[in-house]
């Protein structure tokens, strides 16, 4: 299987539903092209973070070198084991995983499902007879270990556009609105360029190139304010992971995401 690059998708006015994100495909000399930029980039597609809504079969079993290094980056072996069910061929291309702790959804005890953390992609070296595979780590977000699962890898596509700005009016009722439940930081605050996950997702009509108005409540009885503007970057059933495009203030826990 041939390496395959990212596809950058411009998409068109009446791809998506009005309240989503969209770009018009123009000529280099069309001024309203200019100032587009990638919302949706290749390491928000493989590095981000999601729910998982399957669990994976497949785990890393040992490294090549077995104790020796704990670690894995770019260019290292490993073996997992897989039967004849799998249908997995040499040269095909894997995600590695590290599954963590499961959400719930804002003001609820019900869980949403275990965090899935995208680590890695792998190429399948050999699949013996006996049932062992050996594969190579591929293009790292950061260091991989033994025990992280294995999922067969998706390939998905970038999108080329402009943030829309949160210079927008939120409802307090009556819009599609979400909160953010898991921050991708160790602090209790993210800003732009950063991931946050949503209790919101495509059983609500959310899709993946939306952009969202990042809003709060200042304090009770006042009405929703808007301080920054996010783009789905992945979405499952009932969650959407979002990366912050803008904002005037830090983005936490507990605040809004409403469609535009």
């Amino acid at each position: 299987m041939k390496k395959k690059a990212v596809r950058w998708l411009v998409l068109l006015g009446l791809f998506l539903p009005a309240s989503s994100t969209a770009v018009q495909v123009t000529t280099g000399q069309d001024k309203t092209f200019q100032g587009s930029y990638a919302l949706i980039s290749e390491a928000d597609l493989y590095c981000s973070f999601f729910v998982l809504e399957e669990t994976p079969r497949l785990k890393i079993a040992a490294g090549e070198r077995g104790a020796e290094k704990m670690l894995l980056a770019d260019g290292d072996l490993f073996y997992f084991k897989a039967g004849p069910e799998e249908g997995l061929a040499e040269g095909q291309v894997m995600m590695i995983l590290e599954v963590g702790p499961k959400v719930a959804a804002a003001g609820s005890k019900t869980a949403l499902g275990p965090l899935a953390f995208r680590r890695s992609r792998a190429r399948l070296v050999r699949c013996d007879k006996g049932n062992v595979v050996l594969a190579r780590v591929e293009k790292a977000c950061s260091p991989v270990r033994v025990g992280y699962s294995l999922v067969p890898f998706v390939e998905k596509e970038g999108l080329l556009g402009r943030d829309l700005g949160y210079d927008v009016a939120v409802k307090d009722e009556g819009a599609l609105t979400g909160q953010i439940v898991f921050l991708n930081s160790e602090f209790l605050q993210i800003g732009a360029g950063q991931w946050a996950l949503i209790d919101l997702g495509l059983e609500a009509g959310l899709q993946v190139g939306q952009q969202l108005t990042l809003a709060r409540r200042g304090a009770k009885g006042l009405p929703l304010e808007a301080f920054g503007n996010a783009i789905v970057v992945d979405a499952g059933r009932q969650t959407a992971t979002i990366k912050v495009l803008s904002s005037r203030d830090a983005v936490r826990a507990g605040d809004f995401a409403q469609v535009k």
